[in-house]
């Protein structure tokens, strides 16, 4: 704190001496409102922040999710390359049924001609 000396003057014989502050300033204490206030205001910011945070994780879960899924889907030229096998398989599948089919067609057509035969040579 700063004093400014003042000095007054009496009869000569005595003088007194006076000390003055220039400045003060009043104790203010909080009251029970602002108080409040900020307790709640802090509490508030606290909040914020474990939502934010609560956010950026749900974020990046997301992300993270969407990643996997992205990544086990096949592109449409996969699915393209796979229907064209399947396709290749089972015209292979059908010619080999066909081919089974004229076989066993044949043989009975064999076996037919040849009791045939055998009923005309009896005969």
């Amino acid at each position: 704190m700063s004093f400014l000396r003042a000095t007054t003057t009496l009869p000569l014989t005595t003088s007194r001496i006076s000390y003055r502050a220039l400045s003060t300033s009043a104790i203010r204490s909080k009251t029970l409102t602002e108080s409040v206030k900020d307790a709640a205001d802090a509490v508030n910011k606290k909040v914020g922040q474990t939502l934010a945070s609560g956010l950026e994780s749900a974020q990046h879960a997301s992300e993270s999710a969407k990643d996997t899924v992205n990544a086990k889907t096949p592109t449409q030229s996969e699915i393209d390359s796979k229907a064209s096998q399947a396709s290749q398989s089972a015209k292979e599948t059908a010619e080999s049924a066909r081919q089974n089919a004229n076989q066993a067609l044949g043989s009975a057509a064999g076996k037919a001609r040849d009791a045939a035969d055998e009923i005309n040579k009896r005969v």
